[in-house]
């Protein structure tokens, strides 16, 4: 009995002896010539908890060490958004040696949750073909500021501040409608400030300050008071079609910028009544030989010159409005804006290239008393080769 325990142990011995000497597998093995990773992150998110709307930005560090045997570079690290502002280590790093990834979140204007991610790209110095990712996260929440003037009034010229801003939009008007606007200013100054006039007011616009008494020409505003200018759109007597725009100067005492810019904007178009079938056939109606022209390739400074022809193929006179071109073009107004049933015309075109490159488009706007297609926008396009200096 005891020379077969003796006999069973030495089977045991040299079986276990056996298995230690059995060669790695092939998953073994690859897993130890797997390489490591360049570098490492002790932690990849960060939670900034609350934070005040107030205090503008939030930064958080992401310290990261060469895990590698060979030195490494951050190549680069984007953003998921706009809202988050990355720095990082621009010098190699070592082997075992630490860098960081910075992200500064702005929180001015963004109350409520977020999470956002950072995108690190690392590449090895000595085999610049190995190159990793590594995804980082921030979160958190904006706290909301209290409200004040800079937010009702965004817009400030000096010491006055406009509401939403030194500009009123008009929109699309009809020759025969008026339509008044208001916008309000606030003192964000210690002094009272006069409102002397709004100068520069063409014929169909009226300005004014609407005050508890009722409206003045002009008012003097006390600090940290607010006061509402109008402006009354006459579009009948304005004598013009399509987008129109004016800069008024709102003169005043402030120590500085005394004579604010204020804008009016306006889209005149015609009006033309509740017309018939049988009115609209009778009308003016406008037809283009064509509405776009290609010039092909051009050098930069070249200049390009097409005639577009128009025919008044309804049965009552046509009258051309308005000719206005976009930047980079001048078109002129035909010798004959107003064409008999029949008749035609051409407008001149002319197109400078200089200072330009690549594929390039304009347009020309035409407006007529055509009640069907009162607006035509002609097209002048091509491409420009940039000439080398």
């Amino acid at each position: 009995m005891r020379t077969h325990l003796i006999v069973l142990g030495l089977i045991s011995a040299a079986s276990v002896w056996a298995q230690k000497k059995q060669p790695p597998t092939q998953e073994a093995k690859a897993n130890s010539e797997k390489p490591t990773k360049l570098i490492e992150f002790p932690k990849v998110e960060h939670d900034f908890g609350k934070i005040k709307e107030e205090d503008r930005t939030a930064t958080t560090r992401f310290a990261f060490k060469n895990t590698s045997k060979e030195p490494v570079r951050v190549v680069d690290v984007k953003a998921s958004c706009g809202c988050t502002s990355p720095s990082w280590s621009k010098e190699p790093i070592a082997p075992g040696k630490e860098g960081f990834v910075e992200a500064q979140y702005s929180a001015w204007g963004r109350p409520g949750a977020f999470t956002k991610t950072l995108t690190v790209r690392v590449r090895s110095e000595k085999d610049t073909t190995r190159e990793e990712s590594y995804v980082l996260t921030i979160k958190g929440e904006v706290i909301p500021r209290p409200k004040g003037p800079e937010d009702w009034y965004p817009t400030k010229v000096g010491s006055l501040r406009f509401g939403p801003a030194n500009h009123l939009s008009f929109g699309t008007l009809k020759t025969n409608e008026k339509k008044t606007l208001y916008a309000t200013l606030y003192n964000d100054s210690d002094k009272p400030i006069e409102l002397r006039e709004l100068a520069e007011v063409p014929k169909h616009v009226k300005a004014f300050f609407k005050t508890p008494k009722g409206t003045v020409p002009n008012y003097v505003l006390p600090p940290k008071d607010t006061v509402q200018i109008g402006v009354e759109y006459d579009a009948g007597a304005a004598g013009d079609y399509g987008f129109v725009y004016h800069m008024l100067k709102l003169r005043t005492n402030d120590a500085v910028e005394a004579d604010k810019p204020f804008y009016v904007t306006a889209n005149i178009e015609e009006y033309f009544g509740e017309l018939t079938e049988e009115a609209l056939a009778q009308a003016p109606r406008v037809q283009f030989d064509a509405t776009e022209y290609n010039y092909g390739k051009i050098k930069a400074g070249e200049k390009v010159t097409h005639e577009f022809r128009l025919t008044n193929v309804g049965k009552k006179p046509l009258v051309i409005r308005k000719v206005k071109a976009s930047c980079g073009c001048t078109a002129a107004m035909p010798e004959k804006s107003e064409l008999k049933p029949g008749e035609s015309t051409t407008i001149k075109v002319v197109f400078d290239s200089t200072g330009r490159s690549g594929r390039d488009s304009k347009s020309v706007t035409v407006i007529t008393n055509d009640p069907r297609q009162p607006t035509t926008n002609l097209i002048i396009q091509g491409e420009i080769e940039a000439v080398s200096k």
